[in-house]
């Protein structure tokens, strides 16, 4: 639990949740960490604390409340960051309760960094048979915004994709990508990544250049870029990398804006647009990705007393790709 910000998470022991109406009890069996989890560590998000976190959890329901008729005691699900709306305002109406206002999330019944998490039956996601505990955690959030952001890019057969960012979304986005048939530039400014991204079947790999854009351009320049970098700088001048009718696809939170040149947009016709977790059916796609092995998150696991470490290291940069927690009594 998060008591204060920038201080550790405190273990502390709770009475077990009962599940209201709509509503499951699930029994956690790991939990990823995401960069988010830092931001509201930090103090950048305000959120109300004390605080359980943990927005990518996965587990087993033990616990059905009133008028829940979809899952069932037994079910391996995973928890989205939004599991309901209002109902009422035109976002849900239209069934879009991710734009809600008032929409109900993890930060209300509480995350995943626990035993027992209470969540919106409407806000699970069934498993597939056979997907790792520690696979399917992250997909849970950077796996559901990767696929998000490649369906909202409109990929066509024989599109050539560059991947910028090949960090804890980045490298899944690559994966993403090279499972649907594209050929894969991934960009990155470590080195060191450079086997790891051939592996994961990258077709090229552009390190470290001063301008992503013109390196990209002399290569033959992408339709599509897949950005999950938070360097807004590195993405203004990734646009002229796009050949005619590009599309740029964000997917990261930055300070700075991204300056789209005026001339290059109307010349090229590029499209530039945001992205974050949109329809359910992008994270079952993954989900049943990962369960073929097309796509495999890389993991860093730790124990659940050693959360603290995790952070710490998530914090620092040192986390390799991505870090999930293993809780006690999973199975």
């Amino acid at each position: 639990m998060l008591t204060k910000v920038n201080h550790p998470f405190k273990m502390q022991e709770v009475q077990d949740p009962v599940p209201g109406p709509g509503q499951v009890l699930i029994r956690i069996a790991a939990s990823g960490l995401c960069g988010t989890d830092i931001h509201i560590w930090r103090g950048e998000y305000r959120l109300p604390l004390p605080l359980v976190l943990g927005h990518e959890p996965v587990g087993t329901i033990e616990g059905l409340g009133p008028g829940v008729k979809s899952l069932r005691n037994g079910d391996r699900v995973g928890v989205s960051w939004t599991q309901g709306g209002c109902g009422r305002c035109i976002s849900c109406r239209e069934v879009e309760p991710k734009y809600c206002e008032t929409a109900i999330t993890w930060v209300a019944n509480g995350g995943g960094n626990a035993d027992l998490m209470l969540a919106e039956a409407t806000g699970c996601t069934l498993l597939p048979e056979g997907l790792e505990w520690t696979t399917a955690a992250p997909l849970l959030c950077a796996g559901f915004t990767v696929m998000s952001g490649y369906r909202n890019a409109a990929p066509r057969p024989g599109d050539r994709v560059a991947v910028l960012g090949m960090g804890g979304l980045g490298h899944l986005a690559l994966q993403v990508a090279k499972a649907r048939g594209h050929e894969v530039i991934a960009v990155t400014s470590t080195p060191d990544k450079r086997p790891e991204l051939l592996a994961l079947g990258a077709d090229a790999v552009l390190v470290g250049a001063d301008h992503v854009g013109k390196a990209l351009w002399e290569q033959g320049g992408v339709d599509v870029i897949l950005s999950t970098s938070n360097a807004m700088d590195q993405n203004s001048r990734a646009l002229h990398g796009l050949r005619p009718e590009g599309r740029f696809v964000s997917m990261a939170v930055g300070q700075e804006p991204i300056a789209v040149p005026p001339t290059l947009l109307l010349t090229r016709q590029l499209v530039v647009q945001g992205s974050m977790q949109n329809h359910r059916r992008d994270l079952v796609e993954i989900l049943d990705l990962a369960a073929t092995g097309a796509v495999r998150p890389r993991v860093e696991t730790y124990a659940f007393d050693e959360i603290n470490t995790a952070l710490r290291r998530l914090a620092d940069r040192q986390v390799r790709f991505r870090a999930v927690i293993e809780m006690p009594r999973a199975s």
